[in-house]
């Protein structure tokens, strides 16, 4: 059996035998560290945080992972999204009250939407709300006027070409759930 052991000099000069659990970790740190069956274990390096602060239509930028709707809108407004590439992750919050007209999300080239949005009625107790049910050929979501501040949707992309769509809209009346095209 070869000699591994690998010596390190300490910043007091003396050397010090490495270990074997020391010595993976630094070859770990030398391979790429984040590597496992020879893939990136690191999602893509996007974390901007846009927030929507004025009444138009919004472009989200491809290196954001948060969009923070600040402002009512005035009319319909389109939300594009970035194209959908395996490992993106966004969150979209509201943080005033969408209380007059709706947000369209829109996809980007021939990106689809798959999943489930949950909606809950604020104020009602009996917990009345629906669960709207993507199907993977849906090219837009208009997420319907009323929709109340802490609301989310989570769009994550497992697999170019498709979002991945998880969100809880609190809105103010059964009615005003989200629609889908």
């Amino acid at each position: 059996m070869a000699n591994n052991i690998k010596r390190i000099t300490k910043a007091d000069g003396s050397l010090h035998n490495l270990g074997a659990i020391e010595d993976a970790a630094i070859k770990g740190v030398e391979q790429g560290a984040n590597v496992l069956e020879g893939k990136n274990t690191i999602p893509k390096p996007h974390g901007g945080i846009q927030r929507v602060t004025v009444d138009a239509a919004t472009t989200i930028a491809a290196t954001d992972t948060l969009v923070d709707f600040a402002v009512n809108a005035g009319s319909s407004r389109v939300v594009t999204m970035p194209a959908a590439e395996a490992g993106r992750y966004i969150r979209c919050v509201w943080s005033v009250e969408q209380a007059g007209n709706d947000r369209v999300f829109t996809r980007a080239g021939s990106d689809t939407f798959a999943g489930n949005i949950f909606t809950s009625v604020a104020g009602n107790a009996a917990g009345d709300g629906d669960v709207v049910a993507i199907a993977n050929t849906t090219v837009a979501i208009t997420a319907v006027d009323d929709i109340n501040i802490g609301s989310y949707i989570d769009f994550t992309c497992a697999v170019d070409g498709t979002w991945l769509v998880l969100g809880h809209l609190v809105v103010d009346a059964v009615g005003s759930v989200p629609t889908l095209a």
